[in-house]
């Protein structure tokens, strides 16, 4: 597990001050990828429960604590928290007084929400003109559907993604993991640098992202302009893409391998593998763009051939004949991985409770010169609030915000 505590690491979003509002996956994730490349991130939580993140499990022992919830601690490291009531006059001030020491506020924040409370970009940016502002919403704003909550489910049936993903014959499914959250905040942080950058010499501006439009173009993508250019629309394939064959997730001895022969050197390498059988030159198989209308009866062909072996074995057979398919991990295996124990991708953070170091995942990217790193651990409920209302009073007497 890496060491990645050092604090004295120069970092790439050093002196970014951040303001994270609203709750949930997709501001929280925004301002992680922020905070954990330096970014001074500022979490703003309502009193009493805090973030809705902190009520997510899993819990140590499986009971409920807003402080040890594993998604507010894979989420909240390294930001602060300050705990403000926004429903309160003086909790809406002291709020603007925060966004206007900030460069960018990111938020979940219903637009609706937002100018009834007084704290929309208009508002806050009339004390401080340089100030970004990143609304992060399901629908998008200036829609009829712009004071819409939803669901991770609900987004990805809005955008149709949901259509491809399952079995032809069961209902469709929806991303798993709030994917569709996580693509949000993934954006919502890409939003605010560009916003930064422009800010300075432009000044500040007010962006909103659609989750479902982002999901519906960026991982839908291939799905919407076959149907804008062709009207076609392929439907749910179940373990099968319906486009050549093989292309598909099969059984084996102790679970699941990823099959897929693009390249025609890889499907004979296969084949040879397999002890060139007689059926290599089937007929079926002479288009293997079609050959997928024939799936039920060419699998029965090789499927026996991968039930009897293991991940393991089949992973080495593969390998060494240069055929590149891909056992279906569980869970327990990538986190026992070699692979990311080789990359340092795990990283170790002391809890303000107290004892063992929490094991959390680190990031997907390597920067050699301002890395990425723990600085804080995960904070207690409103544990900042002083600290940071303080620093925003000394910056307003300083003319800054």
């Amino acid at each position: 597990m890496a060491d990645l505590t050092d604090a004295d690491a120069p970092r790439a979003l050093e002196g970014f001050r951040v303001l994270e509002d609203g709750g949930g996956i997709a501001a929280g994730y925004a301002g992680k990828l922020l905070a954990d490349l330096g970014a001074d991130v500022i979490k703003v939580e309502p009193p009493g429960g805090g973030d809705s993140v902190r009520r997510r499990g899993p819990f140590p022992g499986d009971r409920p604590d807003r402080e040890l919830g594993g998604l507010h601690l894979f989420l909240d490291t390294n930001k602060r928290s300050v705990s403000l009531d926004v429903q309160t006059a003086a909790g809406r001030r002291l709020f603007r007084r925060l966004a206007a020491s900030c460069e960018a506020v990111i938020t979940t924040r219903p637009i609706v929400e937002q100018r009834e409370l007084g704290l929309s970009w208009d508002e806050l940016a009339a004390g401080n003109a340089k100030l970004v502002v990143v609304s992060i919403t399901t629908f998008g704003i200036g829609t009829q559907r712009q004071d819409w909550q939803a669901s991770s489910l609900t987004t990805s049936m809005a955008s149709g993604i949901s259509y491809r993903i399952g079995d032809p014959d069961q209902a469709p499914l929806g991303l798993p993991y709030d994917a569709p959250l996580y693509q949000g905040g993934i954006h919502g942080a890409i939003a605010a640098l560009l916003g930064r950058r422009t800010a300075r010499a432009e000044g500040g501006q007010h962006i909103w992202l659609s989750i479902v439009d982002i999901v519906g173009s960026v991982m839908a993508g291939a799905g919407v302009s076959a149907y804008v250019f062709t009207g076609q629309s392929r439907g749910r394939a179940g373990v099968r893409m319906n486009a050549f064959y093989p292309w598909q997730v099969t059984p084996v001895k102790d679970g699941y391998f990823e099959v897929i022969t693009m390249v025609d050197d890889q499907w004979n390498r296969f084949l040879d593998l397999l002890g060139d059988p007689e059926w290599r030159n089937d007929e079926r198989l002479e288009s293997r763009w079609l050959a997928f209308q024939y799936a039920d009866e060419l699998d029965a062909l090789w499927h026996p051939w991968m039930r009897e072996r293991t991940k393991a074995e089949l992973w080495e057979q593969f390998s060494e004949n240069r055929i590149s398919f891909q056992p279906v991990h569980t869970i327990g295996e990538v986190a026992e991985s070699e692979h990311l124990r080789a990359r340092e991708f795990w990283a170790g953070v002391e809890h303000p409770r107290g004892g063992e170091a929490i094991r959390l995942p680190g990031a997907p990217y390597k920067l050699s010169a301002t890395p990425w790193g723990i600085r804080r651990p995960p904070p207690l409920l409103g544990e900042h609030t002083g600290e940071v209302l303080g620093e925003a009073g000394r910056l307003r007497r300083a003319g800054i915000g």
